[in-house]
């Protein structure tokens, strides 16, 4: 008779829960690694041409723009590397930024598309909460 091995390699007890990102996250990530530095860099270096095609936007407006895609890369990486503080601050860029929208009149439904990040982030974090430190 065999006695049973209680701390197999092949136990599923014994193996640690991995994180999964999901298809959605992941893809949304690699969206905001690609889109926000190419974002700032055109409001760093095209400024007066933005200000131009929005009359209500200043200089600087397109500055803290700049600004806030950098943070959002940022916030991007920390979101990759599970940490509360990143989603916590991806609310807050989408709310901003919102407000921003508002004042710039691009219209409700501009401003509304602007906050899909933030529910997109929403969407594929509620189920991966306690991944997050």
């Amino acid at each position: 008779m065999q006695a049973p091995v209680t701390d197999s390699p092949n136990d599923d007890s014994a193996q640690p829960e991995l994180k999964k990102r999901g298809f959605w996250l992941a893809a949304f990530l690699i969206f905001m690694f690609v889109t926000n530095p190419l974002s700032a860099l055109a409001y760093f270096t095209s400024s007066e041409l933005i200000v131009s095609v929005h009359p209500r936007a200043t200089v600087s407006i397109v500055y803290l723009l700049g600004v806030m895609s950098s943070i959002n890369f940022a916030i991007a990486v920390g979101i990759w590397c599970w940490k509360k503080w990143a989603v916590y601050g991806m609310y807050a860029s989408v709310a901003i930024a919102f407000v921003i929208n508002i004042y710039l009149r691009v219209g409700i439904l501009g401003a509304l598309f602007g906050l899909l990040g933030g529910l997109v982030i929403f969407l594929t974090t509620r189920n991966r909460w306690q991944w997050f430190n």
